[in-house]
Parts: structure tokens; sequence; C-alpha cells
């Protein structure tokens, strides 16, 4: 299953690595979902609320050679999102917060992908959560070796972080639209492995 590395735990890959010749760049990667991870970071009455989305997927098709040919497509699966703890799970996945009974999915789509210089790059786009799209900017950095695991393929590592106002997207309402309990801001972090034929 293509599961998405890409670039949200939003890290950053060491710097230095020159990417070998590769493939054509309408070769879409595949995700290890073992080896890549989607977490986030809320703030809560001044203390961190860590969580993650276990489940989601991707098609990355990204060439650092041609990133104007480069197409992300991630769906999340909200119903599946935990910060490992009961009550903040319920209250996070209610109609309030997520609500995700109603809007089971979030989505993260590439309108285009420039460098940044060195293994930095950008990710413009359009980011969906409980129906609400806005524009969304996910910088990253990319990382791409030989693949010890898988001869004659390449391994790519991604990493960024993107910040969201949760408001933005209605997420938060009645008693919580306001920031006096819940930050506005949350972080997504990205870390995306995943691999290719040369």
């Amino acid at each position: 299953m293509r599961r998405w590395l890409i670039v949200v735990t939003l890290l950053l890959a060491p710097p230095g690595l020159v990417a070998p010749a590769l493939a054509a760049p309408q070769d879409a990667w595949t995700i290890d979902p073992r080896a890549s991870s989607l977490t986030f970071t809320a703030t809560q009455v001044g203390a961190f609320v860590n969580g993650r989305f276990p489940n989601w997927t991707g098609d990355i098709v990204l060439d650092p050679t041609a990133p104007d040919a480069a197409r992300i497509d991630i769906r999340i699966q909200t119903p599946t999102a935990t910060a490992n703890n009961r009550d903040v799970d319920s209250l996070m996945k209610g109609a309030n917060f997520l609500d995700v009974q109603k809007f089971p999915e979030a989505r993260f789509i590439t309108s285009s992908v420039v460098a940044a210089g060195g293994n930095r790059y950008e990710a413009r786009g359009k980011l969906t959560i409980r129906d609400v799209t806005r524009d969304a900017l996910l910088p990253f950095t990319l990382a791409i070796v030989d693949d010890p695991a898988q001869p004659g393929a390449l391994r790519a590592t991604a990493r960024g972080r993107l910040i969201v106002k949760r408001l933005d997207y209605g997420v938060g309402q009645s008693e919580w639209a306001g920031t006096g309990q819940v930050a506005d801001e949350v972080i997504i972090e990205v870390n995306v492995v995943a691999s290719r034929p040369k």
C-alpha cells in the first residue's frame, strides 16, 4: 500500500546528502508505513498535547531534478487520530473538533513543489479539514540514497512541519471557538520514508 512519507515529524534530514540519478519524474514512490509517521502537537491550558494519525495514505511523485512535475496527494483518516488519552481522544473526535463521524477524511493536495536550496523544498497546496479547504505551505527536507535493503532501488526520507490554525477550519465549535483553553496553532509533523526503482 502506498502511504505517504511526505514531508509533515516534519524533521531535518542529514545535510550534505547528494541524490543519485533518479528514475523518470512520473515514477511514484511507495511509502514505508513502518518507518513513516504523521504527528501533531496542540497546546491546552499551556500544556502540550501530542498525538498521531496512524492511518493515512498518499500518492507521491517527486523528483528533485524536476520539482515542477511533482504530485502529492495525502489522505488522512481522522477517526484513528489519537493522543493516547481517552478523554482527549473523545473530545478531539467529537462534533466540536474534528467531528470524525461527519468528516472522516482530511486531505492535502499539492499545487506546486519548489526547490528552496540544498535539500530544502516547499510544497504548496490545499489542505482540507472538516470540508474547509485553505492554502497550505509545507516546508520539508529531502534526502535520497541507494536503498540498502533493495538493490536497484532508491530510498527517500522527507521531513517537514506544517503549522495549522485550527479555527480557520472550524476545528473548535461552541465553547471551544476561542483560544482560552486550546491554542489556535497546531503543529503537524511529517516523516515520510519511501522507495522506488532507480
